[in-house]
């Protein structure tokens, strides 16, 4: 039976997804899950992975892509890199947008859809998060996606577009604003991947004499330990382009350039999503368990899915209470 105070309420459910890579995969089985206990999705917000994942859904295609995810191959990853000069960035972006046609027709309006969207980005300039709520769904995706150092900013009248999750890593407060009064977001950056990264420094090379400190932290001395590694040179742009990708060559030194890029973002989207939850706290918050999921890792599709279930299932009770006393 309904509560009865639900008709003082506003009863609308929004999803926040985050951005996250490859890790936005989970945003699947988060969708499937809540089909799965009859919750409604009556909005959605999403940045960068988070908006794509909304926006398949909301063009009903949502199987396809999980069918086509589950089945992508590195050789499919490596196709829609089309390098280009990198002036602002080492990928054009074409090649994604193409990839998208598949699921979500060129001439698709956000404002055509039966479940509102919203779809979050970055300006380059004041740094603020941009919201696309009409407009053409495929270019609005083009300047979710644009990681910074990687993707070709998009331009946007007098400025660029990159990320969204830049500004906006968990838009709970687009959904809030948006109308909904029961929230569910799910958060791709509970924490900071460290494990990886320590393999790097540990690796022995010259040292320096540069001291550290933050306001947390003691003086460090960095004679003591601080070691800058020799990157290791390799013959041929498939090597390079590898190497960028994953640099998981055992004799591997230093990072590859995307990990770099991947780990300086996952920190500025955890930050960021630390802020947004002690301002803008949703209903029912779900964290997969995926630090050690690269921002390119679509090849684990399966895995990342079935942490999105676990991670779902470990919010069943808290989802099934509250919704109770909601719709």
């Amino acid at each position: 039976m309904k509560n009865p105070l639900s008709i003082f309420r506003n009863r609308k459910v929004g999803l926040a997804l985050g951005s996250g890579g490859a890790k936005g995969l989970s945003h699947i089985a988060v969708f499937e899950y809540l089909a799965g206990l009859g919750i409604p999705v009556d909005m959605i917000a999403g940045s960068s992975i988070g908006a794509v994942v909304g926006a398949v859904y909301c063009c009903g295609k949502l199987e396809t892509f999980r069918h086509d995810m589950l089945s992508f191959t590195k050789k499919e990853l490596l196709s829609m890199f089309d390098l280009t000069m990198p002036r602002s960035g080492l990928l054009k972006g074409n090649d994604f947008t193409e990839f998208m046609k598949r699921y979500i027709p060129a001439d698709t309006k956000i404002e055509d859809f039966h479940i509102p969207l919203a779809i979050v980005a970055t300006d380059f300039y004041s740094g603020r998060g941009i919201v696309f709520r009409k407009g053409n769904v495929l270019e609005a995706l083009r300047a979710s996606v644009s990681i910074p150092g990687v993707f070709v900013p998009v331009a946007y009248n007098d400025t660029f577009l990159v990320d969204g999750g830049v500004a906006n890593p968990l838009p709970v407060d687009v959904v809030k604003r948006s109308g909904a009064g029961f929230t569910i977001a799910v958060n791709l950056h509970p924490g900071i991947k460290t494990s990886r990264v320590k393999r790097y420094v540990q690796s022995g090379a010259e040292k320096i004499g540069i001291t550290a400190f933050s306001e947390e932290l003691p003086e460090i001395d960095a004679r003591k330990g601080v070691t800058i590694p020799v990157e290791k040179k390799h013959n041929g742009w498939m090597k390079n382009l590898d190497q960028w990708i994953s640099a998981r060559n055992e004799k591997v030194i230093y990072p590859s350039i995307f990990e770099v890029l991947s780990q300086s973002i996952d920190i500025m989207g955890y930050a960021n999503t630390v802020n947004m939850l002690k301002h803008y706290r949703p209903t029912v918050l779900i964290e997969p368990a995926l630090l050690n999921t690269g921002t390119l890792d679509f090849t684990d599709a399966y895995s990342i899915m079935t942490e999105g279930f676990r991670a779902c299932a470990d919010k069943k009770s808290e989802l099934t209470r509250k919704i109770k006393f909601w719709i």
